[in-house]
């Protein structure tokens, strides 16, 4: 596999498509030269929540931006076995961990902090997870999915309950 920058989304896509061997997409997401406006155009605002925004799904991935607001999480989720890679690009988020623990209630084990300029983060789908925006200013992300993700099991925080519910945001 060549080593030189992937310069548009268009041609990230393109290279996600030639090569389906997912050890391979964290060395393709790695040579996405963000260009400067290159993804402006999958940027969406909305003031209540997060955003998504699909740039690309098949039956073997699904490539999103997704947009943050400040103060804006994600729910506390799981999506069983899938499989993911977050690149920030605009701002910082945290990634909040947590285990089910005595009596089924939620306790956070560890956070993980994600910036710009950051490689990728992987996660596996099996871990309960939460991505929040608690910077001053909008945070945005390029997020890859083998096998795409069209529901998740959501957390309620204070009693742990779990419902299957469709991928995103309310």
């Amino acid at each position: 596999m060549t080593t030189d920058p992937i310069r548009s989304i268009g041609e990230l896509v393109r290279e996600l498509l030639r090569h389906r061997n997912v050890s391979e997409y964290p060395k393709l997401l790695e040579r996405y030269a963000v260009p400067g406006r290159d993804l402006e155009a999958y940027y969406r605002w909305n003031s209540r929540h997060y955003t998504r925004t699909c740039v690309h799904r098949n039956e073997e991935i699904e490539l999103l931006v997704i947009c943050y607001e400040s103060g804006q999480s994600t729910s506390i989720h799981d999506f069983n076995s899938q499989t993911a890679w977050i690149y920030p690009l605009v701002g910082e988020l945290v990634e909040e961990r947590f285990e089910l623990g005595p009596g089924g209630i939620l306790e956070l084990k560890n956070e993980v902090y994600l910036q710009t300029g950051d490689s990728g983060h992987f996660t596996s789908g099996k871990g309960i997870h939460r991505f929040s925006n608690r910077g001053p200013g909008r945070a945005v992300t390029l997020n890859l999915y083998a096998k795409p993700m069209s529901k998740w099991r959501v957390y309620d925080e204070r009693t742990g309950r779990s419902t299957v519910l469709p991928a995103g945001p309310p």
